[in-house]
């Protein structure tokens, strides 16, 4: 990996910055979409539609994504995924203006996730080559701070004004979002030139990454166990709500109360993880976090009333972003630079599909077997996914004590 020099840390700045806005703008685009079209149509099931739509780019489009990645300026497909993001708002401006909003939701929404997933391997495939890595677990530590922020920002801007100003306002102020993160980019300058790589077809270069992938156990191994718990992760999603309502006999206000509470914990642990930096062991922490989310789920299911049930969501919010930097930072880490753009697209890929097929059976199993029994059998599963990192850890551990 090239050499960092003074420069880089503003470098580093204007790219966390930037996906941390251009998240803002994803999560302030779902939700007054999903706001508008709930109010045109009042169907629940025209939102979920809209929801797995957000989701579905990333798995049909992740490994063309990925290649391109590894092809092309990382620094220039994220210009272009966000000024085209801008401009997909401004055209379903227009629609909402000459056809009915659900319409412009929809084709908002289908455009900018499927830019966004062109975005996300560059970003990070991009990051290790500015952070170098002695800085590479707190750049990614500063990334998840941003993008916690965006997750309330974006989604409270929503709510607070779709109501009063409308959903042609709101694409508006989502265009002036990538625009911003457009023009940071921009400012990332001096970037190593990326290694030399003979292109053949975008089919052979994608199998090529997914081959490059499932040769490596490392590899492997993470993103499996990324798969299996975001798959299972989704009754912590559908169930949350039937737990303050159902078993605590709560308003369901106490759900927003519940989730406001689990991102304090995630932006907490965010902090401290950028003051600790190169000091965080990537796989114990990673292996310390799956079983973190595991146990946090078993306890949250379990819990006797709203407080306990925010204890254990706090230890969720840190867990999981404690097991997405050491996660997030190892896969780049492992990956040659070459193929880095592959693997986080795989990633992406793997986790938008388990999260899909999870969310298809999630709701019945909770409905099915029960609020507090599907939320232990999460938990468990995700606990079993960890068994075969906590053995890697300890491993690479092992054999670091005996090469000292």
């Amino acid at each position: 990996m090239a050499a960092v020099d003074d420069s880089a840390h503003p470098r580093l700045i204007n790219l966390v910055l930037a996906q941390g806005i251009s998240a803002s703008g994803d999560t302030l685009l779902i939700t007054a979409a999903s706001i508008a079209v709930f109010e045109s149509t009042d169907s629940a099931t025209a939102v979920s539609l809209l929801l797995g739509l957000a989701a579905l780019p990333t798995v049909i489009l992740g490994p063309l994504a990925g290649t391109f990645a590894d092809w092309f300026s990382r620094r220039r497909m994220m210009i272009i995924a966000d000024v085209a993001s801008a401009a997909a708002c401004g055209l379903a401006l227009i629609a909402s203006l000459l056809t009915r909003v659900e319409v412009a939701a929809f084709l908002s929404v289908a455009i900018v996730a499927a830019l966004s997933s062109f975005y996300r391997p560059a970003a990070q495939a991009l990051l290790p080559t500015l952070a170098g890595p002695r800085q590479l677990e707190r750049a990614n530590s500063g990334i998840r701070l941003a993008t916690s922020l965006a997750n309330i920002v974006g989604p409270a801007t929503a709510g607070l004004l779709v109501g009063h100003l409308g959903f042609e306002a709101l694409l508006i102020l989502d265009a002036a979002t990538f625009a911003v993160s457009a023009l940071l980019v921009v400012g990332i300058r001096g970037i190593p030139p990326m290694p030399a790589v003979i292109r053949r077809s975008a089919l052979r270069d994608s199998l090529d990454g997914l081959r490059y992938a499932r040769q490596s156990p490392h590899l492997r191994t993470i993103i499996a166990a990324i798969g299996v718990t975001l798959f299972v992760g989704t009754i912590v999603n559908a169930g949350t709500l039937a737990l303050v309502s159902r078993v605590f006999d709560l308003p369901e206000s106490r759900y927003g109360l519940l989730l406001a509470i689990e991102g304090t914990g995630a932006m907490a642990l965010a902090v401290v993880f950028l003051y600790l930096g190169p000091r965080i062991r990537l796989l114990p922490t990673g292996a310390a976090a799956l079983i973190g989310v595991g146990a946090s789920t078993i306890l949250l299911g379990a819990s006797p009333n709203i407080a306990w049930a925010a204890a254990a969501i706090t230890v969720q919010g840190m867990s999981v972003v404690a097991l997405q930097v050491a996660f997030a930072s190892y896969l780049q880490q492992q990956s040659a630079d070459a193929f880095r753009g592959r693997v986080m697209a795989l990633t992406s890929m793997v986790a938008s599909l388990a999260s899909l097929a999870g969310f298809a059976v999630a709701g019945v199993l909770v409905d099915s077997l029960g609020v507090r029994e599907s939320f232990s059998f999460a938990g468990m599963a995700i606990c079993v996914a960890a068994v075969p990192v906590v053995a890697m850890a300890w491993r690479a551990a092992r054999e670091r004590t005996l090469a000292t």
